[in-house]
């Protein structure tokens, strides 16, 4: 369960990696037209206003895929269903048979801790005459 939560938050990092590149992308496009501007005034003004109409022409499309990805709610239930359908699909192995394989596993892990343990003192009960 915790590999899954790794991959989650890696999903997550790679996310917030990618919005932070396509904002810096932004910084440096924004940077090429002030370079421009010291070259030529009207140019830069044209690349400038240009970029400007395209972006507001895409920024609809892109509010809207951005809700449909957010509208979806990722839940530890979903993430656990989707590994189990992969796994399923790569290895031939059933989700009911995964779940069987790590109760077992948990199981033994606990046999295993339990014999790790000291072991508790025994007590000698006195011996009777039976005759």
């Amino acid at each position: 369960m915790s590999k899954l939560l790794n991959q989650a938050q890696t999903i997550l990092t790679v996310a917030k990696d990618t919005a932070k590149t396509s904002v810096t992308a932004g910084f440096g496009v924004y940077g090429t037209i002030l370079d421009e501007a010291s070259k030529s005034s009207d140019k830069a003004t044209q690349l400038f206003e240009s970029l400007v109409e395209r972006g507001t022409q895409v920024e609809p499309k892109l509010k809207e895929q951005m809700s449909a990805i957010f509208a979806k709610k990722i839940t530890l239930e979903s993430i656990e269903t989707k590994a189990q359908s992969i796994t399923s699909r790569f290895t031939g192995v059933q989700g009911s048979k995964l779940s069987e394989l790590e109760s077992k596993i948990d199981l033994l892990t606990t046999m295993v801790s339990e014999l790790k343990t000291a072991p508790k003192k025994i007590t000698k009960v006195p011996a009777t005459a039976e005759a």
